[in-house]
Parts: structure tokens; C-alpha cells; sequence
């Protein structure tokens, strides 16, 4: 019994005057598993191209009367820019061949060709021609996904940091992205990337703060086999990973000084040079940075260098805390009930007032995080159409009269006490659990206990 192949619906035009020669080519592709039409000319040719947009490939004689295939291949790269084009040729002309494959021809066969090498042939191109059109898809969703419109807010500020994001787009510098640790620093450098030049590239994001000192220079420039112990092998790093993308620095004041000198090198001169090795390699990346450090701060103090701060700060885009854009609160919440509608198939509809408005005065610590991650847990544990009072966690109940508010003589308090008292609301919401209460502020253990030691001498709450 005969199994008739699998079609995979892959339409090839056949474009050769001998048409024996064509029929022979139709038959063999149709046996597996292609879609093959034929004709006997290239000017036949591209009227069947404009009226039939079905057509994945065209396979082309390379010497025919009339219009010959490279001009033929010409004409489609022009019109159908999308469409693969394989030439067949005799020995005698290879060489056309080879200056067809300069204008865009996919590949080319010389007769007299097996069907092995010719299926190969055809095979290979479809692959990679389905698999550019995944990348396309993916690239399009991630596009989709980190849209400026998922970036929301319609507060002043907010429009502020749209205006910025839309001009960072544009143009390849670096970007330093600064702002409290669950603004949605690493969202608005996906943002940029993916409506940028290199959208198509890779995009890298690199905790700085969560790799070992000794070991971040090695992730970014790579090593050499033996440089140190536990390099069995040559790895490239991620700046070469990313070649062509983007590379996003997260907490970029975390970095060692003398890997933040070599970083300022590699910027400057565009090459980078592996641990261990002798050779610089060229690098093609576009840098974007971010740090939820106050930048005054970090540059007095000295964990970030103030020369590289001025290279990273081409262009700066800072994004305000939660609780100094208080109109996007409930945007945010409608934003977030019909994400997670969506996720876990719910059909919350509302929140009502009293809920609401406690979520609109309430501090968010953890930002724009904690928001959303309370908004997910209420949906985990309550089965109402209708957000209410009693759904919100006890410490968002309690918390009516915000930290954040003016003092009683009407000034606002600086940075640090508003730090300081996050940080306070954050340990008595999670009842002294430090892993909790990091998690509610958005930030590592590691990050938390470095703060609670900061402020251990001026306040001893925070360290009970």
C-alpha cells in the first residue's frame, strides 16, 4: 500500500522553458509533499506572483529566452521582497549564479541535480524561512507585550516619562532608568528596546546586585579556559551574547569599582576584552542602565563613579513612586483585574468605592510591584465579582493615614525619611519577617538588610 506524504502546503512556482523538464521537477515535489505549479517563462511568471500570493518559492532556470533568471529574480526581490528564489544552472554557468546569489537569491542547484540535493535544497530554505517568520511573530508579541500603552499612568509624570521613552526609541544611546525598586524600571527598558532599531536582536537583562562581585566580569566580557578557578571552558559573555541587541544593566551602583572602569573602557572604545585573555573583540550593544538609588547619593558616596555615570546618562528617564502619582492608582487597579481576568479565566467586574480608596491613599512601599501583587493574591483567595474593604490584605486596611503624607507643618519630608519610613511600614506589615518584607518593597534580602544596617544607629525600630 502507498502512504501519500503529508502536504505541508509550501506553494513553489517552477519557472523553466523545457518543459519536460518542469513536469519532472512538479512531480517529484508533489510526491513530498509540496504544492508545485509550473510555467514557462519569467514574464508568466511574475503575473502569477501578483495574482496568486499564496506562492512560498520560486525554483529558476538561469538561462531562458526573453527574460533570464536573474533578471526575473530581479523583479520578484523588488515586488515580492518576502518570496525565496533558487536558481537551477548548468556548470557552464556558475558564475551567474554566483552574482545572482549577490542580488538576493536564496541558494542556487547545477544540473544535472539529484532529488536528494535538490529536496535539501528547497527543504533547508523552507525552514529558515518558517523560522523567520516565528521570530517575526515572537518579536511582534514581545513588541505587543511591551508596548508604551502597557506602561500606564496619565498622571503629569507619567506623560513626562511617555515623552522621553517615545524620544529614547529613536535614537541608539545609552539610557540610565532610575526610580524606586517596583517602578517598572526593567518594563520601560523592554519598552525600548522593542520599538527601537534592534527590536529584532537580543535583549539581556543583567541583575548586577544578585551576581557575586568577583564573578560579574566574567558574565558581562566572558573568560578564558583556567583564567580562574572553576573556568573549564571558554564562555563569550553576555555582551557578546547580546550583539546587535540591547543590554540592560539593573542596579547598575551595585558593580564593583574597578568592573564599573572596565565597563566605562568598553563603552568608550566599543571592544571588550575577556578575563584571562590577550585579544579585545569589537562589541555592537546598545547599553541601558538603571538603579533604584538615589543618583545624588550614590555619586557622593562613591558606589557609582562619576565618569561613567556621565557616559551612561545620555539620556535619563526617572520613574516617580507610586505614592507622587496618586490618579494612576485606579487605572492601575483596572488595569491589573483584567490582566489576571484573563490569566486565571475570572470575571471580576468591580472594586467598590470605599476598597478603592483605601488602595488610592495607601503608601505602596513596593510601588507598582506590590500593587499588582496584592491585586493577584485578592483574586487567589476571593471568589466575588466585586472587589471589596475586606478582600485587601490587613496592613493596606490599617495603613489609612499614609506615611507619605505632608508632615503637620506642611513640608514634605526628604528621600531618606521616606525611605527609612517604607521601610518601617514594610517590617510592621510583615511582622518583623525580613524575607516578606523584601518582598513586599520590591527589593533583595540582600538590598534590605544593607538598609536596615544603614539606618540601625539613627533608628532603632528598624532593627528589632
Amino acid at each position: 500500500m502507498t502512504i501519500a506524504p503529508e502536504l505541508n502546503s509550501t506553494k513553489i512556482l517552477i519557472v523553466e522553458d523545457d518543459m519536460d523538464m518542469a513536469d519532472t521537477c512538479a512531480k517529484f515535489f508533489l510526491r513530498s509533499g509540496y504544492l508545485p505549479i509550473t510555467c514557462d517563462s519569467g514574464e508568466i511568471a511574475l503575473r502569477t506572483l501578483t495574482y496568486d500570493k499564496s506562492i512560498h518559492l520560486v525554483l529558476t532556470d538561469l538561462r531562458m529566452p526573453g527574460m533570464d533568471g536573474v533578471e526575473l529574480l530581479k523583479k520578484i526581490k523588488t515586488n515580492f521582497p518576502e518570496i525565496d528564489v533558487v536558481l537551477m544552472t548548468g556548470y557552464g554557468t556558475i558564475s551567474g549564479a554566483v552574482e545572482a546569489i549577490k542580488q538576493g537569491a536564496a541558494d542556487y542547484i547545477t544540473k544535472p541535480f539529484n532529488k536528494e540535493e535538490l529536496l535539501n535544497a528547497i527543504e533547508k530554505i523552507t525552514k529558515l524561512h518558517s523560522l523567520e517568520k516565528e521570530v517575526q511573530r515572537l518579536n511582534e508579541e514581545l513588541k505587543g507585550k511591551y508596548n508604551f500603552t502597557n506602561i500606564i499612568g496619565r498622571s503629569r509624570p507619567m506623560q513626562q516619562v511617555f515623552e522621553r521613552l517615545v524620544a529614547a526609541s529613536k535614537i541608539d544611546s545609552t539610557v540610565l532608568i532610575t526610580g524606586e525598586s517596583g517602578t517598572g524600571k526593567e518594563l520601560v527598558a523592554r519598552a525600548i528596546h522593542y520599538h527601537g532599531t534592534r527590536a529584532k536582536n537580543p535583549f539581556i537583562p543583567v541583575n548586577c546586585g544578585a551576581l557575586p562581585r568577583e564573578l560579574i566580569e566574567s558574565e558581562l566580557f566572558g573568560h578564558k579556559k583556567g583564567s580562574f578557578t572553576g573556568a573549564t571552558s571558554d564562555a563569550e559573555g553576555l555582551f557578546k551574547a547580546s550583539t546587535g541587541g540591547t543590554i540592560f544593566l539593573d542596579e547598575i551602583a551595585e558593580m564593583s569599582k574597578d568592573t564599573q572602569v572596565k565597563l566605562l573602557r568598553a563603552l568608550q572604545e566599543k571592544k571588550i576584552r575577556p578575563v584571562g585573555g590577550t585579544e579585545e573583540f569589537a562589541i555592537d550593544i546598545r547599553l541601558i542602565a538603571a538603579s533604584n538609588q538615589d543618583m545624588e547619593t550614590a555619586l557622593k558616596d562613591g558606589s557609582l563613579r562619576d565618569d561613567l555615570y556621565y557616559r551612561l546618562s545620555v539620556i535619563t528617564i526617572h520613574l516617580p513612586p507610586l505614592r507622587e502619582r496618586q490618579e494612576d492608582i485606579p487605572i492601575l487597579v483596572q488595569h491589573f483585574i483584567n490582566k489576571f481576568n484573563q490569566n486565571f479565566d475570572r470575571t471580576i467586574t468591580s472594586i467598590d468605592s470605599d476598597a478603592l480608596e483605601v488602595m488610592t491613599n495607601y503608601s505602596w512601599p513596593g510601588n507598582v510591584r506590590e500593587l499588582e501583587n496584592v491585586i493577584e493574591g485578592i483574586f487567589a483567595l476571593t471568589q466575588s465579582k466585586t472587589i471589596h474593604l475586606a478582600d485587601l490584605p490587613p496592613h493596606i486596611r490599617k495603613d489609612r493615614n499614609s506615611f507619605i503624607r505632608p508632615v503637620a507643618d506642611g513640608t514634605v519630608m526628604s528621600m531618606r525619611e521616606a525611605e527609612r519610613r517604607a521601610i518601617e511600614a514594610a517590617l510592621k506589615a510583615a511582622e518583623g519577617n525580613k524575607s516578606r518584607t523584601a518582598l513586599i518593597l520590591g527589593i533583595s534580602r540582600t538590598q534590605l538588610y544593607k538598609k536596615l544596617e544603614e539606618y540601625s544607629e539613627s533608628d532603632k525600630v528598624l532593627t528589632k
